[in-house]
Protein backbone atom coordinates (compact mmCIF):
# COMPACT_ATOMS: atom_id res chain seq x y z
CA UNK A 1 0.00 0.00 0.00
CA UNK A 2 0.97 3.32 -0.63
CA UNK A 3 0.10 4.77 3.11
CA UNK A 4 2.39 4.80 5.61
CA UNK A 5 -0.47 3.50 8.34
CA UNK A 6 -3.13 1.22 8.00
CA UNK A 7 -5.95 3.14 6.78
CA UNK A 8 -9.24 3.38 8.80
CA UNK A 9 -12.75 3.46 7.41
CA UNK A 10 -16.13 4.83 8.50
CA UNK A 11 -19.76 3.18 6.92
CA UNK A 12 -20.02 6.97 5.67
CA UNK A 13 -16.26 6.40 3.98
CA UNK A 14 -17.77 3.08 2.38
CA UNK A 15 -20.84 3.85 0.96
CA UNK A 16 -19.09 6.84 -0.89
CA UNK A 17 -16.56 4.14 -2.06
CA UNK A 18 -19.62 1.80 -3.29
CA UNK A 19 -22.61 3.57 -3.48
CA UNK A 20 -25.90 1.80 -2.68
CA UNK A 21 -28.11 0.22 -5.32
CA UNK A 22 -31.55 1.46 -4.90
CA UNK A 23 -32.46 -2.18 -3.19
CA UNK A 24 -30.48 -1.47 -0.76
CA UNK A 25 -31.25 0.12 3.28
CA UNK A 26 -29.41 2.52 4.83
CA UNK A 27 -31.05 3.24 7.49
CA UNK A 28 -30.09 5.61 10.29
CA UNK A 29 -26.52 4.49 10.40
CA UNK A 30 -26.89 0.65 9.09
CA UNK A 31 -26.31 -0.54 6.07
CA UNK A 32 -28.18 -3.44 4.70
CA UNK A 33 -27.31 -5.17 1.49
CA UNK A 34 -26.99 -8.50 -0.99
CA UNK A 35 -24.97 -8.75 -3.61
CA UNK A 36 -25.11 -11.27 -6.29
CA UNK A 37 -22.02 -12.11 -7.45
CA UNK A 38 -20.25 -9.77 -5.60
CA UNK A 39 -17.35 -9.71 -7.97
CA UNK A 40 -19.59 -8.03 -10.80
CA UNK A 41 -21.29 -5.69 -8.64
CA UNK A 42 -18.70 -4.10 -5.41
CA UNK A 43 -15.84 -2.25 -5.74
CA UNK A 44 -13.49 -4.49 -3.50
CA UNK A 45 -10.25 -2.54 -4.16
CA UNK A 46 -10.51 -0.89 -0.80
CA UNK A 47 -10.18 -4.08 0.65
CA UNK A 48 -7.31 -5.69 -1.60
CA UNK A 49 -4.94 -4.17 1.39
CA UNK A 50 -5.14 -4.27 4.81
CA UNK A 51 -8.42 -1.56 6.03
CA UNK A 52 -9.58 -1.20 9.17
CA UNK A 53 -13.77 -0.75 9.60
CA UNK A 54 -14.52 1.45 12.17
CA UNK A 55 -17.62 -0.34 12.43
CA UNK A 56 -19.68 -3.72 13.44
CA UNK A 57 -20.26 -5.92 10.72
CA UNK A 58 -21.21 -8.94 9.57
CA UNK A 59 -20.87 -10.83 6.40
CA UNK A 60 -23.19 -13.95 5.12
CA UNK A 61 -22.30 -16.13 2.25
CA UNK A 62 -25.31 -17.68 0.34
CA UNK A 63 -22.97 -18.71 -2.67
CA UNK A 64 -19.00 -19.18 -3.71
CA UNK A 65 -16.37 -18.47 -1.07
CA UNK A 66 -14.30 -15.30 0.09
CA UNK A 67 -10.86 -15.68 1.19
CA UNK A 68 -9.36 -12.98 3.73
CA UNK A 69 -7.33 -12.01 6.67
CA UNK A 70 -8.39 -10.71 9.90
CA UNK A 71 -6.03 -10.71 12.86
CA UNK A 72 -3.21 -12.29 11.29
CA UNK A 73 -5.60 -15.22 10.39
CA UNK A 74 -6.60 -16.37 6.92
CA UNK A 75 -10.09 -17.78 7.37
CA UNK A 76 -12.44 -18.70 4.36
CA UNK A 77 -16.39 -17.79 4.07
CA UNK A 78 -18.25 -20.68 1.94
CA UNK A 79 -21.68 -20.92 1.32
CA UNK A 80 -24.02 -21.06 4.69
CA UNK A 81 -21.36 -19.49 6.64
CA UNK A 82 -21.43 -15.92 8.71
CA UNK A 83 -18.50 -13.70 9.34
CA UNK A 84 -18.80 -11.29 12.18
CA UNK A 85 -16.24 -8.68 12.58
CA UNK A 86 -15.40 -5.95 15.76
CA UNK A 87 -14.98 -2.33 15.09
CA UNK A 88 -10.93 -1.68 14.71
CA UNK A 89 -9.95 -5.09 13.24
CA UNK A 90 -8.04 -5.36 10.57
CA UNK A 91 -9.05 -7.10 6.99
CA UNK A 92 -7.82 -8.01 3.67
CA UNK A 93 -9.60 -9.53 1.02
CA UNK A 94 -7.48 -12.40 -0.89
CA UNK A 95 -9.33 -14.30 -3.32
CA UNK A 96 -13.05 -13.80 -4.36
CA UNK A 97 -15.16 -16.91 -6.80
CA UNK A 98 -16.96 -15.59 -9.28
CA UNK A 99 -20.00 -16.67 -7.80
CA UNK A 100 -20.21 -15.60 -4.67
CA UNK A 101 -23.12 -13.70 -3.45
CA UNK A 102 -23.50 -12.51 0.38
CA UNK A 103 -25.59 -10.92 2.72
CA UNK A 104 -24.13 -8.10 4.26
CA UNK A 105 -25.63 -5.74 8.13
CA UNK A 106 -22.69 -2.85 8.66
CA UNK A 107 -24.01 -0.96 11.99
CA UNK A 108 -22.16 1.81 13.68
CA UNK A 109 -21.77 1.75 17.31
CA UNK A 110 -24.22 4.35 18.17
CA UNK A 111 -27.20 2.82 15.90
CA UNK A 112 -26.92 0.11 17.81
CA UNK A 113 -27.11 1.56 20.64
CA UNK A 114 -30.09 3.58 19.54
CA UNK A 115 -32.07 0.44 18.78
CA UNK A 116 -31.29 -1.02 22.49
CA UNK A 117 -29.40 -4.11 21.76
CA UNK A 118 -27.51 -4.91 24.51
CA UNK A 119 -23.76 -3.85 23.19
CA UNK A 120 -21.53 -5.31 25.64
CA UNK A 121 -23.23 -8.89 24.86
CA UNK A 122 -22.27 -8.05 21.39
CA UNK A 123 -18.94 -7.51 21.91
CA UNK A 124 -18.65 -9.86 24.14
CA UNK A 125 -19.80 -12.43 21.56
CA UNK A 126 -17.79 -11.38 18.74
CA UNK A 127 -14.48 -11.43 20.96
CA UNK A 128 -15.36 -15.40 22.03
CA UNK A 129 -15.45 -15.88 18.14
CA UNK A 130 -12.30 -13.94 16.82
CA UNK A 131 -10.61 -16.52 16.91
CA UNK A 132 -12.65 -18.41 14.14
CA UNK A 133 -14.60 -15.76 12.98
CA UNK A 134 -16.54 -17.80 10.15
CA UNK A 135 -19.82 -19.80 11.49
CA UNK A 136 -21.18 -22.45 9.11
CA UNK A 137 -25.18 -22.13 10.04
CA UNK A 138 -27.43 -24.95 9.95
CA UNK A 139 -30.54 -24.83 7.81
CA UNK A 140 -32.82 -23.54 10.05
CA UNK A 141 -30.73 -21.03 10.95
CA UNK A 142 -29.97 -20.27 7.74
CA UNK A 143 -33.57 -19.74 6.51
CA UNK A 144 -34.07 -17.81 9.67
CA UNK A 145 -31.38 -15.05 8.67
CA UNK A 146 -32.65 -14.91 4.70
CA UNK A 147 -36.20 -14.58 5.97
CA UNK A 148 -35.22 -11.57 8.37
CA UNK A 149 -33.21 -9.96 5.23
CA UNK A 150 -36.54 -10.52 3.30
CA UNK A 151 -38.62 -9.32 5.90
CA UNK A 152 -36.49 -5.87 5.87
CA UNK A 153 -36.16 -5.50 2.27
CA UNK A 154 -40.28 -5.58 2.21
CA UNK A 155 -40.35 -3.14 4.54
CA UNK A 156 -37.67 -0.80 3.80
CA UNK A 157 -40.26 -0.16 0.28
CA UNK A 158 -42.06 3.63 0.33
CA UNK A 159 -44.34 4.21 2.37
CA UNK A 160 -45.14 7.41 1.96
CA UNK A 161 -46.78 8.67 5.25
CA UNK A 162 -46.18 5.71 7.31
CA UNK A 163 -44.84 6.66 10.61
CA UNK A 164 -44.71 3.09 12.15
CA UNK A 165 -42.21 2.09 9.46
CA UNK A 166 -39.29 3.35 11.03
CA UNK A 167 -39.93 1.39 14.28
CA UNK A 168 -41.23 -1.30 12.24
CA UNK A 169 -37.57 -1.66 10.56
CA UNK A 170 -35.54 -0.74 13.99
CA UNK A 171 -37.45 -3.84 15.47
CA UNK A 172 -36.63 -6.49 12.49
CA UNK A 173 -32.92 -5.31 12.99
CA UNK A 174 -32.84 -6.10 16.54
CA UNK A 175 -34.03 -9.04 15.92
CA UNK A 176 -31.99 -10.50 13.39
CA UNK A 177 -28.96 -9.35 14.86
CA UNK A 178 -30.46 -11.56 18.36
CA UNK A 179 -30.31 -14.21 15.55
CA UNK A 180 -26.77 -13.97 14.94
CA UNK A 181 -26.06 -13.58 18.72
CA UNK A 182 -28.49 -17.21 19.36
CA UNK A 183 -25.98 -18.54 16.06
CA UNK A 184 -22.53 -17.54 17.97
CA UNK A 185 -24.17 -18.60 21.07
CA UNK A 186 -24.71 -22.32 19.79
CA UNK A 187 -21.44 -22.27 18.58
CA UNK A 188 -19.92 -21.48 22.15
CA UNK A 189 -22.13 -23.84 23.74
CA UNK A 190 -20.85 -27.02 21.36
CA UNK A 191 -17.70 -26.00 22.95
CA UNK A 192 -16.12 -27.85 25.95
CA UNK A 193 -17.10 -25.45 28.91
CA UNK A 194 -14.89 -24.45 31.63
CA UNK A 195 -16.19 -25.63 35.52
CA UNK A 196 -18.88 -23.09 36.12
CA UNK A 197 -19.55 -21.27 39.52
CA UNK A 198 -21.17 -18.05 40.62
CA UNK A 199 -18.97 -15.63 38.23
CA UNK A 200 -21.77 -13.55 36.77
CA UNK A 201 -20.25 -10.43 38.46
CA UNK A 202 -16.68 -11.21 37.68
CA UNK A 203 -17.62 -11.64 34.23
CA UNK A 204 -19.12 -8.39 34.18
CA UNK A 205 -15.56 -7.29 35.25
CA UNK A 206 -14.05 -8.95 32.63
CA UNK A 207 -16.21 -7.82 29.97
CA UNK A 208 -15.17 -4.30 31.49
CA UNK A 209 -11.73 -5.08 31.03
CA UNK A 210 -11.84 -6.24 27.09
CA UNK A 211 -13.94 -2.85 26.73
CA UNK A 212 -11.47 -0.56 28.26
CA UNK A 213 -8.51 -3.00 26.30
CA UNK A 214 -9.69 -2.56 23.24
CA UNK A 215 -10.16 1.63 23.79
CA UNK A 216 -6.38 2.15 24.87
CA UNK A 217 -4.32 -0.87 24.34
CA UNK A 218 -2.31 1.43 21.96
CA UNK A 219 -1.45 3.99 24.87
CA UNK A 220 -1.76 1.86 28.03
CA UNK A 221 0.05 -1.37 28.79
CA UNK A 222 -0.28 -1.41 33.01
CA UNK A 223 -2.18 -3.46 34.33
CA UNK A 224 -2.61 -0.32 36.95
CA UNK A 225 -4.17 1.33 34.20
CA UNK A 226 -6.98 -1.02 34.07
CA UNK A 227 -7.62 -1.50 37.05
CA UNK A 228 -8.06 2.39 37.79
CA UNK A 229 -10.71 2.84 34.70
CA UNK A 230 -12.48 -0.46 37.34
CA UNK A 231 -11.78 0.93 40.26
CA UNK A 232 -9.84 -1.83 41.35
CA UNK A 233 -6.51 -3.15 42.76
CA UNK A 234 -4.27 -4.37 39.81
CA UNK A 235 -3.93 -7.50 42.10
CA UNK A 236 -7.63 -8.10 42.55
CA UNK A 237 -8.35 -7.63 38.46
CA UNK A 238 -5.67 -10.20 37.66
CA UNK A 239 -7.40 -12.83 40.16
CA UNK A 240 -10.42 -12.12 38.23
CA UNK A 241 -9.01 -12.32 34.79
CA UNK A 242 -7.44 -15.36 35.90
CA UNK A 243 -10.50 -16.57 36.47
CA UNK A 244 -12.94 -16.20 34.49
CA UNK A 245 -10.68 -16.43 30.99
CA UNK A 246 -7.61 -18.72 32.45
CA UNK A 247 -5.01 -15.77 31.32
CA UNK A 248 -3.88 -13.03 33.18
CA UNK A 249 -4.62 -9.24 32.68
CA UNK A 250 -0.92 -8.70 31.39
CA UNK A 251 -1.31 -11.28 29.22
CA UNK A 252 -4.50 -10.33 27.58
CA UNK A 253 -2.66 -6.81 27.36
CA UNK A 254 0.80 -8.01 25.35
CA UNK A 255 -1.33 -10.05 23.14
CA UNK A 256 -3.32 -6.98 22.05
CA UNK A 257 -0.51 -4.82 21.80
CA UNK A 258 2.14 -7.61 19.86
CA UNK A 259 -1.13 -8.17 17.24
CA UNK A 260 -1.22 -4.45 16.73
CA UNK A 261 2.64 -4.45 16.19
CA UNK A 262 2.42 -7.73 13.94
CA UNK A 263 -0.17 -5.96 11.99
CA UNK A 264 1.87 -2.79 11.66
CA UNK A 265 5.29 -4.17 10.70
CA UNK A 266 3.63 -6.70 8.21
CA UNK A 267 0.81 -4.27 6.59
CA UNK A 268 2.58 -0.79 7.04
CA UNK A 269 5.61 0.95 5.94
CA UNK A 270 5.75 2.82 9.18
CA UNK A 271 9.61 2.59 10.02
CA UNK A 272 9.75 0.34 13.60
CA UNK A 273 10.69 3.70 15.39
CA UNK A 274 7.18 5.10 14.00
CA UNK A 275 5.53 1.60 15.17
CA UNK A 276 7.21 2.50 18.61
CA UNK A 277 6.00 5.71 19.18
CA UNK A 278 2.38 4.84 18.04
CA UNK A 279 2.60 2.15 20.62
CA UNK A 280 3.37 4.54 22.95
CA UNK A 281 7.01 3.11 23.77
CA UNK A 282 9.76 5.55 24.78
CA UNK A 283 11.71 4.49 21.68
CA UNK A 284 12.83 1.90 19.27
CA UNK A 285 15.07 0.07 21.65
CA UNK A 286 12.39 -0.76 24.13
CA UNK A 287 10.12 -1.69 21.74
CA UNK A 288 12.53 -3.84 20.10
CA UNK A 289 13.20 -5.55 23.70
CA UNK A 290 9.38 -5.91 24.18
CA UNK A 291 8.52 -7.22 20.75
CA UNK A 292 11.45 -9.74 20.97
CA UNK A 293 10.41 -10.87 24.40
CA UNK A 294 6.73 -12.17 23.41
CA UNK A 295 7.61 -13.18 19.99
CA UNK A 296 11.34 -14.48 19.60
CA UNK A 297 12.04 -12.23 16.87
CA UNK A 298 13.18 -8.87 16.07
CA UNK A 299 10.84 -6.27 14.76
CA UNK A 300 13.30 -5.94 11.64
CA UNK A 301 13.23 -9.92 11.40
CA UNK A 302 9.75 -9.99 11.87
CA UNK A 303 9.29 -7.75 9.31
CA UNK A 304 11.57 -8.97 6.72
CA UNK A 305 10.19 -12.74 7.53
CA UNK A 306 6.48 -11.86 6.01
Amino acid sequence: MNEKEIQSFSLETLLTVNEPRPEDLYFDGCLIASRVKIMDTVNIDLFRYPTRLDAFAILFCSEGSISFTSGLRRHTLDAKMLFVLLPGLILQVESIRPESSVYTVICEEEFIRRINIDIKLLSRLFLSVEKQPCLRLCEAEWAGITGSFAEIRSESLPRPGDVYSPEILRSMIRTLAYKVCRIIGRHIESQPAPETSARSRNDEYFNQFMSELTKHYMQERSVGFYAGQLHLTPKYLTTIIRKTSGRTAAEWIDDYVVLEAKNLLKYSTMSIQEIAYCLNFPNQSFFGKYFRSHTGMTPSAYRMSK
